[in-house]
């Protein structure tokens, strides 16, 4: 038995039950007793007060945590309901009845049973107060209450440090000193709590138990440094006589900066068990004793602990936390016991907690804030730093919120900011909830691999301040990251770590002794070690340059994990990258490969024969204004080989001499400017020393520099059309225009303006070397004042020097509905579709295969569709120049009839060193030259490619993920602004896209870097999409189709699937990356928030009957079916409704 401090005179006593009926169930399965009867009573054990503890009922919490751990089997034997059945025969002792004769706080109890009729179902149980009655219980409304519960259960006992006596009753003091010296005294502060402070039940009711006096003695200033000083406790009571604890001893901590050996140890969800082998409340914690006793066998080797959350489990129950603190005791007298707040400890709806779960069981901070002195400011607000040696630890509280703005956050920056590391070189971050890296299942699914919105701020907090390494528990095992930023790992070494600072390691070592959590199938990428079992850290600085890290087993003390790190004070500042360099699309590793320009000409050999020929018809071709003519080709060749192939090349008179040569290690002379720009072979094995057998004839346009591939977009305002097109003219052989007006009408005509670029506005190769082609020119003219919803008709012309004309042929298109206009309005979405070859021959960049399947559905769906927004990734010339012509000339038909809208993607923008957001090479040296040019959109600044535009009943904000979105951001206040700037009364359907994933996307290799959307992708962005309730957010990027539910920081806020009605409570997110480029796979985890996916090619379409009404529906290329659609009805007054984290202010004010 273990000593409770709160009771002199409550004694206990023992009961010995047997069943009535089969009802009975096994109570360490969890069941409940609803009929026995009492068989024998014993005597009462005192002058003893046993406490007990455990919730009734549990929430689940991001940790992994089973159905049924929550439940509390001995809360549901009903006393009250007991029979009497006593017999003479049947006896229960329990000696000795009188404890702690010696000032012992714990004692064992020997329990002797005796019965005739003995039954696999008896059992005996410790009941406190030993003259308990059901009637006392204190009532309140509670559903989930069934009268009486614990009040009337059976407990078992524990111990603490808190005291019986009120300061009414004694003076508490600490007696303390150095060890063989003269002892001084210092008075202690006396706190408590009542029932009406807890916030709810089972706290202030069936699990209140009066939790005695906690006094907090300041030992004030030690003089020394890791000196060994003793103490005791004592209550001087009002006839003078005194109470004392027995005495512990305790070493100081060393100076901050003091270089000396300094030993850590971290952990987190311990809670306790019972050492007798009997169940009780909350008996989840099977690891619990063996990290205890493994730390107490240790005291010797380590200077300070952490425990960073979830402590006794007590959920309400309040005499759990004497248990723990009884258990913990040996550690925490000898050596500093710090904590952290966790959900266990904290949460409650509507009392300021961050999470609005019940898991504190209505504590709600009280007994936590307490129980236990940590150094913050406001203990209410349990953040805290402290200094130990060589280490400084910033200590969050992750049950408060901890985001960019908030008052936690600045507390975070000012105390990374605040360390020395001249002095204090080990820095540490510790929270409860991983707000960092984590493989377990639950956040898997939930798609995050961290605490939803955990990472999104405070990573760059980490990296600015170079944060050693970041702690966790909540889940219970044990992980280990690589130093990781932005999830990409930053540093190769899995064992030791040197020099800069590049990224922080990040550690779960939530294993203390909770039931464990899985880990989730997938295998992350930045995760370096993983064990499914109990433990726990230690770190050991042995100086400002060397520290050991090693996770132990709670089973044996073994070490199963280790690094260490050797650094100077120079590597901590030295500069590092804040910013990130890999891409997440799902690519394999030789798509970039150009097997074509690797044929290498200039070393062919001549081997022409009389026998041999290739002749191309006809030679002269677009002699009546076409763009496109097929060409007949005929072979003779008297020996075939599988090897041969015919080669389609352009200039027809190359020179290899000529090509354009700049210093790069990747790129070999002559290559593309003199290799073929399409090929036929039947193999693709390619010699390097070709034999040239024979070549054919010329073959030409009749006017090469004729107008050619008219893209409409709409412009800045609703009634302006864009028409830019390209051709060989410049601006001083001829004077472009657009011929324009109502078909059947008399026509206008408006100027156009030219632009081109040159090699030099290439940033890098292969654009500026061997991938260079000469564009042309680029022309755009602006069709203005036009009537909504009206058919227009347009040619391209060029007025040359001489007076004639140039023209191309006739086109159409309908001009925009007015903003609000209550009309049919069908929009097309999708991003990724790259170009491909119809006569099935070779080119650069041929891993498109979707391509013309989804070009071709809609040429041939043309009549049914209005505008067209093609969200990143356009072309995949990768640098190479000319495949823009093809692509333009693939889209025309589509592009020359409705707007067609285009958002900037890596294979467009990244290029190192050119502003862009990710430091990539993924544009091959075009570095968004050619998307700017190429395409037009309304963007106040085409080089930042971020636009918005109405089209009717809808208002589309476009984002360019190619640069910064986050918080702060240029481009963040346009996002806010574009949303804000919708009225939703007369364009209800506010659409967001871009072409990174910003969002959520079940991508396999997002799921390997553990973000399930692009690396801070929606951190900043969730709340302005909830804030301004936007219906659904596109991306591409992800070459594939997904569709999520109604989604709030991962939760899905809607049940429905296939049908939305009244407020917009969540944005839906799509990835329509389909478009054809290669596909990507979908990872192993099936995440709690994705409705619908396609590994297949296809396109959304979204059609708005009115203001009411919206139907959005997928379709796949290869067959211009629907696979997936939902729809969406509502009025004005939904979008109006206020929703969590979307309502204005409001006042009291009259």
């Amino acid at each position: 038995m273990k000593r409770s401090p709160t009771a002199s005179s409550c004694p206990l006593t023992l009961c010995f039950l047997s069943v009535i009926d089969p009802p009975l169930q096994q109570i360490l399965a969890g069941g409940y007793f609803s009929g026995y009867r009492c068989v024998k009573v014993s005597h009462m054990l005192g002058p003893l007060r046993p406490s007990f503890a455990a919730p009734l009922y549990s929430h689940r919490t991001v940790n992994g945590g089973g159905g049924a751990i929550g439940e509390q089997p001995l809360s549901k034997i009903a006393l009250h309901k007991a029979v009497l059945a006593l017999r003479e025969s049947t006896s229960v002792k329990a000696y000795p009845s009188l404890l702690g004769l010696k000032g012992e706080d714990m004692e064992w109890v020997d329990v002797e049973l005796e019965h005739t009729e003995p039954s696999e179902n008896d059992w005996v149980g410790v009941f406190s107060p030993a003259n308990f009655n059901a009637s006392s219980c204190y009532q309140e409304s509670d559903s989930e209450m069934l009268s009486p519960y614990i009040c009337s259960a059976p407990i078992k006992m524990t111990v603490t440090w808190t005291s019986g006596y009120n300061i009414d009753e004694a003076i508490p003091f600490v007696e303390w000193g150095l060890k063989g010296h003269q002892q001084g005294r210092t008075p202690g502060g006396t706190l408590t709590f009542k029932r009406n402070c807890m916030c709810g039940s089972p706290a202030r009711t069936v699990g209140w138990r009066d939790p005695g006096f906690i006094h907090r003695f300041f030992e004030g200033i030690v003089a020394k440094h890791q000196v060994m000083y003793i103490y005791k406790l004592g209550h001087i009571l009002n006839n003078g006589s005194y109470i004392w604890s027995k005495t512990y001893s305790f070493k100081s901590s060393p100076f901050p900066g003091q270089d000396s050996l300094q030993r850590v140890i971290i952990f987190g969800d311990m809670g306790k068990a019972e050492r007798d082998g009997s169940n009780e409340y909350a008996n989840y914690q099977p690891g619990s004793l063996n990290t205890t006793d493994q730390l107490v066998n240790d005291l010797e080797n380590y200077d300070i602990v952490f425990h960073i959350g979830d402590m006794p489990y007590a959920n309400g129950y309040i005499s759990q936390w004497d248990q723990f603190t009884s258990q913990v005791e040996p550690i925490a007298s000898a050596v500093p016991y710090m904590v952290a707040s966790g959900n266990h400890e904290r949460d409650w709806p509507g009392t300021g907690s961050f999470y609005d779960t019940p898991d504190s069981g209505g504590e709600c901070g009280v007994l936590a804030e307490t129980m236990f002195y940590v150094p913050a400011e406001n203990r209410a607000k349990f953040w805290y730093s402290t200094d130990f040696g060589m280490f400084h630890f910033c200590i969050a509280d992750t049950e408060h919120n901890w985001r960019e703005g908030s008052e936690q956050f600045k507390f975070i920056e000012k105390c990374l900011a605040s360390a020395d590391r001249q002095k204090q070189p080990w820095l540490m971050f510790a929270a409860h909830r991983p707000l960092g890296y984590s493989s377990n299942d639950w956040y898997a699914q939930e798609g995050s691999f961290e605490e939803p919105m955990g990472r999104d701020n405070l990573q760059r907090l980490w990296q600015r301040y170079k944060v050693d390494i970041a702690f966790y528990g909540h889940v219970h095992s044990y992980e280990r990251s690589s130093p990781i930023y932005q999830n990409k790992c930053v540093n190769s070494e899995t064992s030791h770590y040197s020099g800069t600072v590049n990224g922080t390691i990040h550690v779960v070592a939530g294993g203390g002794g909770s039931h464990l959590s899985a880990f989730s199938p997938v295998n992350t990428t930045w995760s370096l070690h993983k064990d499914y079992d109990f433990g726990f850290v230690k770190l050991t600085a042995f100086n400002h340059s060397s520290l050991l890290f090693e996770y132990k087993k709670s089973s044996d003390g073994k070490v199963y994990d280790s690094f260490t790190i050797s650094r100077d004070y120079r590597d901590v500042l030295a500069c590092v990258h804040d910013g990130s360099h890999r891409i997440v699309n799902g690519g394999g590793d030789a798509i970039g490969e150009q097997p074509l320009s690797k044929i290498a000409i200039h070393e062919a050999v001549l081997a022409l024969r009389e026998s041999a020929s290739v002749k191309a018809y006809p030679s002269l071709l677009g002699l009546k204004g076409e763009d496109i003519e097929w060409v007949d080709v005929e072979l003779e060749h008297p020996e075939p080989s599988e090897n041969d192939w015919v080669g389609v090349f352009s200039p027809a008179k190359f020179n290899a001499s000529s090509c354009y040569q700049e210093s790069d290690s990747k790129m070999q002379s002559p290559y593309i400017c003199s290799a073929p720009i399409k090929i036929v072979a039947r193999t693709h094995t390619f010699v390097l020393q070709p034999k040239l057998v024979a070549v054919s004839n010329y073959i030409s346009f009749a006017n090469p520099k004729a107008p050619l591939y008219p893209r409409l977009a709409q412009g800045k305002a609703w009634n302006e059309m864009t028409v830019t097109w390209t051709s060989g003219y410049n601006i001083d052989e001829a004077i472009p225009f657009v011929e324009w007006g109502l078909k059947g009408h008399q026509q206008g005509r408006t100027p156009g303006g030219t632009l081109t670029f040159t090699r030099n506005s290439m940033c890098g190769s292969p654009a500026r070397t061997v991938g260079w082609r000469d564009p042309g020119f680029l022309h755009t003219g602006f069709l203005k004042e036009l009537w909504p919803n009206t058919r227009y008709t347009y040619k391209l012309g060029h007025r040359l020097n001489n007076g004639s004309y140039i023209w191309s042929k006739m086109y159409s298109f309908k001009s925009s509905p007015f903003p609000g206009q209550d009309s049919l309005q069908r929009v097309i979405i999708f991003g990724d579709m790259g170009k491909a070859e119809r006569d099935g021959s070779n080119e650069y960049s041929n891993y498109q295969p979707g391509s013309l399947n989804t070009t071709d559905q809609l040429i041939d769906d043309l009549e049914n569709f209005d505008i067209v927004f093609h969200i990143g990734d356009l072309v995949y010339a990768n640098g190479y120049i000319s495949q823009w012509d093809q692509f333009t000339s693939q889209v025309e038909p589509i592009a020359s009839a409705v707007p067609y809208m285009v958002a900037s993607g890596n294979h467009e923008r990244d290029w190192p060193g050119t502003g862009s957001f990710y430091d990539t090479k993924d544009s091959g040296g075009e570095c968004g030259v050619l998307a700017e040019t190429m395409f037009y959109v309304p963007a106040e600044n085409r080089a930042k490619f971020w636009y918005s535009t109405d089209y009717g009943m809808f208002h589309f904000c476009i984002a360019d993920t190619e640069h910064d979105w986050r918080e702060g951001s240029e481009q963040y206040k346009f996002i806010e602004k574009c949303l804000a700037s919708a009225d939703r009364q007369k364009q209800p359907w506010l659409i967001f896209a871009g072409h990174r994933v910003l969002g959520y996307s079940s991508d396999k290799w997002y799921g390997m870097e553990g973000s399930f959307e692009e690396p801070m992708g929606r951190e900043s962005l969730q709340k302005l999409w909830q804030k301004y309730k936007v219906d659904i957010a596109f991306y591409g990027h992800v070459h594939n189709y997904e569709r999520s539910c109604p989604v709030y920081q991962s939760t899905c806020v809607n049940s429905e699937m296939s049908h939305y009605s009244g407020t917009i409570n969540g944005t839906i997110h799509v990835v329509a990356g389909g478009g054809g480029s290669h596909l990507s796979a979908f990872s192993p985890v099936n995440t709690t928030w994705s409705l619908f996916k396609d590994f297949d090619f296809g396109f959304i379409k979204l059609t708005a009957f009115n203001h009411s009404s919206l139907l959005f529906e997928y379709k796949k290329s290869s067959d211009g079916k629907v696979y997936d659609s939902f729809t969406i009805s509502r009025d004005y007054r939904d979008v109006l409704a206020c929703v969590r984290d979307g309502c204005e202010a409001t006042t009291l004010a009259s």
